[in-house]
């Protein structure tokens, strides 16, 4: 299929370079800086336009607004007339379908759950693709799409969607911020970071094949006011972590001592 792409960052990058691997054709690159749509472009070497406006794009069958979320509704408001052709999707995981509808053309989501780093490379047809689509038409049309690219398809509503997002903004985004926050401790000390990789790769590795509630160790589910009190004073220099250790170490013990 032809496909124009509305962005060109992590989640874009990945997604033209999984897409071009199926076989699709990428045939425009838009971004608000016309250097990273180029950049793109000459990774994909297919040939692809890159232009900073939605209107100059070449015409597709499938177009994708792979951007950040406050970005959406203001590309919908100007979308261009000679662009109605086809089908309209966005990628996030927060943002109702229906803000596309003012596109005045058929409309959907394509949601990987997946974290995107440009340069990291990642196996897409590994990543959990969720879609939406307006009519029964639409959402068959974009689950053939999605499974081209991805072997783990499912479709979702606006509402299922918003909840999993959530999910994942706990099982990754704050895990990871909890993972710098450990290394800047260990790193005020001169003291090397990698020391935790094999605690961080063993915790991944234990949720694979348990619940992570029975994987739960530490002080906290103890209650060992000893080592939390002892903690909490090695924290007091450094306030906001101090209040995210309490908080957790307090939402640990309640979960595991309700009594």
């Amino acid at each position: 299929m032809k496909i124009s792409l509305i962005g060109a960052g992590n989640l874009a990058t990945h997604l033209a370079m999984a897409l071009t691997k199926a076989g699709h054709q990428i045939v425009g690159i838009c971004s608000k800086s016309g250097s990273t749509a180029q950049n793109l472009v000459e990774k994909l070497g297919q040939g692809s336009q890159a232009t900073t406006q939605v209107s100059d794009l070449p015409k597709a069958e499938i177009y994708i607004l792979a951007t950040k979320d406050d970005a959406i509704a203001q590309i919908i408001e100007k979308w261009p007339s000679h662009h109605r052709e086809g089908i309209i999707v966005h990628t996030s995981g927060s943002v109702d379908m229906d803000v596309l509808s003012s596109a005045q053309m058929p409309h959907g989501v394509l949601y990987p759950l997946q974290t995107f780093s440009k340069d990291r490379a990642l196996d897409f047809r590994k990543v959990p693709c969720f879609v939406e689509g307006e009519n029964a038409e639409v959402t068959a049309r974009l689950t053939t799409f999605a499974k081209s690219i991805s072997h783990n398809v499912h479709t979702l509503s606006s509402e299922q969607r918003k909840k999993l997002h959530l999910s994942a903004v706990f099982a990754c985004n704050f895990v990871n911020h909890l993972y710098d926050i450990a290394g800047q401790q260990l790193e005020q000390q001169g003291l090397p970071a990698e020391w935790l990789q094999p605690l961080i790769e063993e915790t991944a590795e234990k949720i694979k094949t348990l619940p992570a509630r029975d994987a739960q160790t530490g002080p906290a589910i103890r209650g060992d006011e000893r080592v939390l009190n002892t903690q909490c004073e090695l924290l007091a220099e450094h306030p906001l972590h101090l209040q995210l250790y309490n908080l957790l170490s307090k939402s640990i013990y309640q979960t595991f001592n309700n009594d």
